[in-house]
């Protein structure tokens, strides 16, 4: 006798949580939100009446994903869901490997350096080292970064495979510009035959990002190292850019090594 599967719509009737939709519902609106949401723009967003959502806000501000800021009155979300990723186990080995050689790094060259991986169409930076120096430029932890036009992203997709990069691609948003396939092909192959990449930033000038892959025991791309390279308009900095390019790279390799590359 052949057993029938339960319609789609039956298993999500049968199966349906309203109390945990309407909470993920709440965290998802407010992650898409900096600047939070007041309680007439979340029953806007949502599409339900505050009062279906005031208790669901109350038991997230409870255990501490949800934060009111009355000044502003808004709900913004915490760090926690950040907080609670870097329990995971490949962002927990990959921040123990990583963050001594990054305090090294950024002692050595006198720049600020993160760590930058993939995930849902973006890069994502999960590890952060700020530079001891009086001038510095630093990028907070869980910042995400453009796949198409950042160092990071190039990386990430240059030393990705055929198929995960072709993901990749799918996956970025279509409200952002997107190079063209030829553009996108120059990038990845130049990027391959030099083994990392440098660019000019596209978001502050004077900035130029030098990012390193970094792998894991499989040989997979699995971050990017970049360094936000701060130039000084008196060029008193005490290690040049091709200096810093050297120790940058040597940087990453011991990583990857630490990760059984």
């Amino acid at each position: 006798m052949v057993k029938l599967e339960p319609s789609s719509s039956r298993r999500k009737k049968e199966y349906s949580a309203p109390a945990l939709e309407k909470g993920l519902d709440i965290i998802e609106a407010l992650a898409g939100e900096s600047n939070g949401l007041s309680s007439a723009g979340m029953a806007e967003a949502l599409g339900r009446p505050m009062g279906q959502l005031f208790r669901m806000l109350v038991v997230l501000q409870e255990r501490g994903y949800v934060e009111y800021l009355a000044e502003q009155e808004t709900y913004v979300l915490t760090l926690k869901l950040f907080e609670l990723s870097h329990r995971l186990a490949p962002v927990k080995r990959l921040n123990l490997a990583a963050a001594p050689l990054m305090k090294e790094l950024s002692q050595a060259i006198d720049q600020s350096c993160h760590l930058v991986i993939y995930y849902s169409g973006k890069g994502h930076v999960v590890v952060q080292q700020d530079s001891s120096s009086e001038r510095i430029l630093s990028v907070r932890l869980g910042a995400e970064a453009l796949l198409q036009n950042t160092c990071s992203g190039h990386v990430l997709l240059a030393f990705s495979s055929d198929e995960d990069r072709k993901t990749m691609l799918m996956e970025i948003s279509k409200v952002h510009k997107m190079p063209t396939a030829n553009e996108i092909e120059s990038i990845v192959n130049r990027i391959k035959i030099d083994g990392y990449e440098i660019i000019p930033s596209p978001l502050i000038r004077g900035v130029t990002d030098i990012g390193y892959p970094i792998f894991d025991h499989a040989g997979a791309v699995i971050a990017a190292l970049v360094v936000p390279f701060l130039a000084y308009l008196d060029e008193s900095h005490p290690v040049k850019i091709d200096e810093a390019q050297k120790i940058i790279a040597n940087t990453a390799q011991k990583i990857s090594t630490r990760l059984g590359f």
